[in-house]
């Protein structure tokens, strides 16, 4: 079903609810990824769908079908208000059903960042291929301007450098990214810096972690280093990291996708006990 929020400066937001053909045992709030789209997790969304737990995103400010410049955040101010409205809607919709947070690459980073920083209280939070540390080194002049111009023109876009072939092994999968109208390959200035910030400043506050948290990265992933999830399982007792063997940065679209959800699903289940 279409799904809709508008924020407090008037952008809207576009995505979409997939509500369980049963009973609702969970509902899962998701933050995809950078450039990509929440239509790109309909599939995904289905089959959560069939084991009873409800599943809501939508696209992310300047991405997909939402509002704002291609690629732009101007902070995460923007996606905690994000987050925080899909929280009370799925909690007002389904009072007393158990709500998880669910990150993908950015939307992982952003998540663990504000996990960090709001401790809000959950059943607990998935994370895929979260960005903590980059596969590659970013351009020291990017990382430069990107510190002093954030302020005077945060809306800036340069090219993200992501090579599509590193996202699946999936030949399908990449195709169908190359080909996609809504994905993009931008990200602004202000974006990328909160992006590293925000990841230097997780990786160095893991110990403060207050919500049970599954960590998985493939241990091929070439967008997102899997390094960064190590490192951060590392300072907490709370979160349970699973390197998936050869895995590229999207673990939901490679052929071994299936045995990612069975796991996906097994840990939200014990949750749920």
């Amino acid at each position: 079903m279409e799904y809709s929020i508008k924020l407090k400066n008037g952008q809207v937001l576009r995505g979409f609810i997939a509500s369980p053909k049963q009973k609702t045992r969970a509902n899962i709030i998701f933050v995809h990824g950078l450039g990509e789209h929440i239509q790109r997790y309909t599939a995904w969304a289905e089959q959560f769908s069939i084991e009873g737990i409800g599943f809501t995103g939508v696209d992310l400010p300047g991405h997909g079908r939402s509002d704002g410049g291609r690629g732009n955040i101007r902070s995460y101010a923007l996606t905690d208000e994000m987050i925080e409205i899909l929280s009370e809607s799925s909690k007002n919709t389904f009072p007393g059903i158990p709500v998880f947070l669910y990150g993908q690459s950015l939307g992982g980073g952003i998540l663990i960042d504000y996990l960090l920083r709001e401790k809000p209280y959950l059943k607990g939070a998935i994370v895929t291929s979260p960005w903590l540390k980059l596969s590659f080194e970013p351009d020291k002049s990017k990382i430069r301007l990107a510190s002093i111009m954030k302020n005077i023109l945060p809306g800036l876009a340069q090219p993200s450098g992501l090579i599509v072939d590193h996202i699946s092994h999936d030949r399908e999968v990449v195709e169908k990214y190359a080909a996609d109208p809504l994905v993009h390959d931008r990200i602004s200035l202000s974006l990328f810096h909160s992006a590293m910030s925000s990841a230097a400043h997780s990786l160095a506050h893991a110990g403060e972690l207050e919500v049970p948290l599954l960590l998985v990265h493939g241990s091929d992933d070439k967008i997102c280093s899997p390094e960064g999830s190590r490192i951060f399982a590392s300072k907490t007792s709370l979160a349970e990291l699973k390197i998936w063997e050869g895995g590229y940065h999207e673990l939901h679209n490679e052929p071994f996708k299936k045995e990612v959800f069975d796991f996906i699903l097994n840990w939200i289940n014990k949750k749920l006990i």
